[in-house]
C-alpha cells in the first residue's frame, strides 16, 4: 500500500554485484554531505563490517528478531545474507527529505507499492568490470562470485522507470551523473531567495 503521507522521495540505488552502488552512494555523501534536505540509509545485514560497506553488522537470529518487530521499511534475501532498510527512513520521508539507499531490484515491486515517489537509479558496469570488481574486493570464493554474476542475469525486474547510469569507466563521471539526479530530486531550498 502506497503512503500518501511522505512529502519527500525515496531513491534505490539498484544494480547487481559489483556494479559498484555503494562507491557511487558513498561518492554522493561526501559531495551532499552539508545539505540537511538528503539523507543516506545505513543498511543493516547480516555480514561482518568490512571496508567498502557502510552497514549495520548483525547475526541472523538478530535480524529476525527485527523482523519480527517490524523494523524495516524493507528488507530481502540475497547470495544467502539477509539485508534490511531501517524504518527510519518513513520519518525522513514524512519530513520530506531525499532518501537515498542502497537497495535490491527484487524488492522493487513492494517498494513502488509502498512509495509513489520512488526513484529508481539502475547502476551497470559491464561483465568484465562486474567481474574484475568482484575479485578484487575479495568478499567471496570463486564459485560465490560465478553465483554473483550468474543472478545478475536471472533477476526479472521492469526497470522501465530507472534512470540508468554506467559505472564502467572513471568514478567521477558515474559519481557525477548520480549527484546531478539527486540534487535535481532535492525539495526548495526554503534559506534559498529562489536566485539561480
Amino acid at each position: 500500500m502506497t503512503n500518501p503521507g511522505f512529502s519527500g522521495q525515496l531513491v534505490l540505488v539498484v544494480g547487481p554485484s559489483g556494479a559498484g552502488k555503494d562507491t557511487l552512494i558513498d561518492y554522493a555523501k561526501e559531495r551532499l554531505q552539508h545539505d540537511d534536505r538528503i539523507r543516506f540509509v545505513r543498511r543493516v545485514i547480516t555480514r561482518p563490517a568490512s571496508v567498502g560497506e557502510d552497514h549495520d553488522p548483525v547475526d541472523l537470529a538478530e535480524f529476525r528478531k527485527q523482523v519480527e518487530s517490524e523494523a524495516f521499511a524493507l528488507y530481502w534475501e540475497a547470495h544467502g545474507l539477509h539485508y534490511g532498510l531501517p524504518n527510519i527512513i518513513d520519518d525522513w520521508l514524512a519530513q520530506g527529505h531525499v532518501v537515498v539507499a542502497n537497495g535490491s531490484r527484487a524488492i522493487l515491486p513492494e517498494a513502488r507499492r509502498r512509495y509513489a515517489t520512488l526513484q529508481v537509479i539502475s547502476i551497470a558496469a559491464s561483465p568484465t568490470v562486474l567481474a574484475q570488481r568482484l575479485e578484487r574486493r575479495g568478499r567471496e570464493r570463486h564459485e560465490s562470485r560465478k553465483a554473483r554474476l550468474a543472478r545478475s542475469d536471472k533477476i526479472d525486474v521492469n526497470l522501465d522507470d530507472a534512470l540508468a547510469i554506467d559505472n564502467s569507466g572513471e568514478l567521477s563521471f558515474a559519481g557525477n551523473q548520480l549527484v546531478e539526479v539527486l540534487q535535481r530530486s532535492l525539495p526548495a531550498d526554503p534559506d534559498s531567495d529562489g536566485a539561480v
